[in-house]
Order: C-alpha cells, then structure tokens, then sequence
C-alpha cells in the first residue's frame, strides 16, 4: 500500500477541521479523525476538538501494529467494530489501549485511486452505529474525495505555470541569444559598411598621392637638366590636380567618419531648449535651398506660427535635412523633378505630427521594411551612403523621444511620419 504523497493546502485542512468537529459532535462520541497514511506510517492529520478525544493532529503511529484503520485501508472497504474488548481479534489494537473499542471507518481514495487514508469516528463504549451514520459516513468521504479532485487540479495548474514560467525563461534567454547574435551581426555589417564606403575615398587618397609622390621624383631627377616651362607649367597643374583630388577624397572620408560618430553618439543632446518650430525649419530650410535649385527641385514648408517646442532644435534641424536630402537624392531619380513638402500640425497628448513627403517614384514595397537600416541604399557608390536615414531614425527615437514612420505608393511619392513631444520628458533635463 504506497501512498501518493500530496500536499494538502491549509484552506482545506481548515474546511476539513470543521468537518470532523461537526461529524463528531453528530455521532456523539469523543474521537472523529482523518487519518493520512505515510510511507511507513499512519497520521493524525485532522482531529475533531471534543472532550475525551486521546487524538492529536500530527500524531503518529507505526505501520503493522493492527489499528482499525489499517484494515480500512488494507481492505479498501468500510469497518464496524460495535465493541473490540469482545472480539480476541482487537485484542492487541492499540487504539483499545486508548480505550477506544467501538470504531465505523471508511477508505479515502486520491482521483488515481491510491490510498489516502482513512476517515472515522471512536468511542469508549459499546456501539452499534445504525444505517443512517454510516450512509452520512459515506457522504462526507465523497465530498473529502472531491476536495482531492481540487487538490489535484491545483497541483496541476501549478505544475503548468512552473512549466510556462519555464518556457518563458527558456524564450526570454532564446530572444537574448537572437539580439545578441543580431547586434553581432549588425557589428559585423557596421564594420563591412565602413571598410566599405571609406574604402573609395581613402583608395582615391592613396592613388593620387602615389601620382604626386611619382611626378615629384620625376620633376627632381629633372631639376639637374634645364627645365622648360611648359614643364614646370605641367608638374604645377599636376600638382593642383592632385591637391584638389586629396581634398575632395579627404573630405569624403571626413564626411563618413562625422556620420559614423554620430551613429554612436549624439552632440546635439547639449543643446536643449525652447523653441518655435516654424523659426528652426525655416532656418535648416533656407541652407537647403541652394542644393533644391540646384536639382530643378521645388521645396515647400508650411509651419504654424504657435508651435512651440521643448526640445533639441539642432537634432530636429538634423532630421528634417536629412529626410529632404533623401528625397533629392532618390526620389526623382529617371524622371523629371518634383516638389518635396514640409507640413506640422499639433497632434493629441501633447505631440506635434511633422510630415516630409514628395512626388517622387515612392520606394518598393520590399525596401520599405530596410530602410531605416544603416547602410541600406540604392544607390551605392552614387552619392548615397546608407546612413542619413538611420542616423534620422536615432535621432527621432532616441533624444527626441518620438516616433517615425514610412508610408510609400509606387510612383505616387514617399511620405515620412515624425511624432515628437512637445516637451520632452522632465527626467531627460
């Protein structure tokens, strides 16, 4: 007889206190028990509070000793012992010793059917326990045997949470491993990326200076003959040749290093302040003007004078550059240009809504989900470096603490979304 060891909660210990008093007090007589069968012992788990009761709760008594509810159990069936001081079979009971010598008990079963032990009544004095005792007997142990069904199926439950808990531990440490290995990779495609773009510039530099440092030990071998003056004329043109081609590469390479420090970094945090939005746009407006013209492009703003604005004007002044450089770089490209437009509104909670759209080409479907991605361009080695919307992106969600989106219908334009605070959040003072 191996019992199933279950935790028994207290709520219930409680409700089955209540029981036994109430079963005792019902039989008149001095003991009502749930008995808790152990590995190698029986237990007193509930013991009815009524005078002459010689059982306590957590009391416990050997196996094999020939309590009454060892037979219960054994047999799986109810016993009625009426008076075991005239039965030679109880003689040696110890529960006789307790003088406890009329007994009705009947077996409790856990749902799997294994044994949990018994529930009874005792008395001191000769019993004959009539019909309607032992048919509510067997009603207390079916609503005992239900509370076991509740036992179980909490034991269940939380066995099922630990497992849950379990698996989210498992996906909690699987999506760690992802971002790890993505920010791994996008190292590795940060680094392909720079190699990349800073390697025409650089490659530039380093060809031209070769030219010079060649043409210049040509001129000083030249130097002990008699130099023409067509020929200082060439080296000095060669020399200026050059000198621009270094500018022009060195500042290239500038320019990337300067893009790539602000990938990592934001100076632009330092200069947080109150503005009106109309006044900063037009200003980063008006520098872009000359490269609008340039393009046979049309640039068109319209700002409502009474946004005001708490925030980092340079970063926005940053932004806003970059999403208009995007559009006259790519969105009128193989067509006649267009125009791009520049709209604000105040929006609900405190937010402003910024608009930068065009009526270029739009961007492919498949684009869309990349572009804010570093290095993601079309147009590779033709003047676009992949980073300006990315560095926009950073900008927008980082010190700005907002939010942008795309939107884009083929051939109908691009438009790009900026949801900014008005007022940044007080903790980033």
């Amino acid at each position: 007889m191996k019992p199933a060891m279950h935790e028994v909660p207290n709520d219930f210990l409680v409700k089955w206190q209540n029981t036994t008093d109430v079963m005792a007090d019902i039989f008149d007589v001095p003991a009502g028990l749930i008995m808790r069968v152990l590995p190698e012992q029986i237990e007193v788990l509930v013991s009815s509070h009524t005078a002459g009761n010689p059982y306590e709760a957590d009391e416990k008594a050997n196996l094999n000793t020939g309590l009454y509810c060892e037979t219960v159990m054994a047999t799986r069936g109810m016993l009625h012992v009426p008076d075991a001081l005239a039965d030679p079979h109880w003689a040696n009971n110890p529960d006789v010793a307790l003088n406890m010598i009329s007994y009705l008990g009947v077996p409790l079963f856990w749902p799997d059917d294994t044994v949990f032990g018994t529930i009874c009544v005792l008395d001191s004095k000769h019993r004959e326990f009539e019909q309607k005792y032992t048919r509510l007997l067997w009603e207390i142990k079916k609503s005992i045997e239900a509370d076991f069904q509740v036992i179980m199926q909490q034991e269940r439950l939380i066995a099922s949470n630990v497992e849950l808990r379990d698996a989210l531990d498992r996906l909690t440490r699987t999506q760690r491993d992802l971002l790890r290995a993505e920010k791994m990779a996008a190292l590795g495609s940060l680094v392909v990326g720079i190699a990349h773009e800073l390697n025409t510039p650089v490659g530039n530099a380093l060809l031209t200076a070769s030219t010079l440092q060649d043409r210049a030990q040509e001129f000083t071998g030249a130097m002990n003959d008699r130099l023409s003056s067509r020929r200082v004329h060439t080296f000095a043109d060669t020399v200026a040749q050059g000198a621009d081609m270094l500018m022009r590469s060195l500042g290239r390479a500038t320019e990337l290093v300067d893009n790539f420090k602000q990938i990592a970094t934001d100076q632009s945090r330092v200069e947080r302040s109150r503005f009106l939005l109309k006044d900063t746009v037009t200003e980063h407006m008006q520098i872009l003007e000359a490269s609008v013209r340039q393009r046979g492009c049309q640039l068109r703003y319209s700002i409502p004078d009474e946004i005001e604005m708490d925030s980092y004007p340079d970063a926005l002044g940053q932004v806003l550059t970059k999403l208009v450089n995007n559009a006259l770089l790519h969105a009128f490209e193989g067509r006649d240009p267009g125009t791009v437009t520049l709209n604000a509104e105040v929006a609900a909670n405190g937010m402003v809504r910024i608009l930068v759209s065009d009526d270029g080409i739009g961007i492919p479907e498949a684009n869309l989900a990349r572009i804010f991605d570093p290095f993601f361009t079309t147009r590779l080695g033709q003047g676009g470096g992949g980073l300006g919307l990315h560095i926009a992106y950073n900008l927008v969600t980082g010190p700005l603490q907002g939010s942008i989106e795309v939107s884009s219908v083929p051939a109908q334009g691009a438009s790009f979304t900026l949801l900014l605070p008005r007022v940044l959040d007080q903790l980033d003072l």
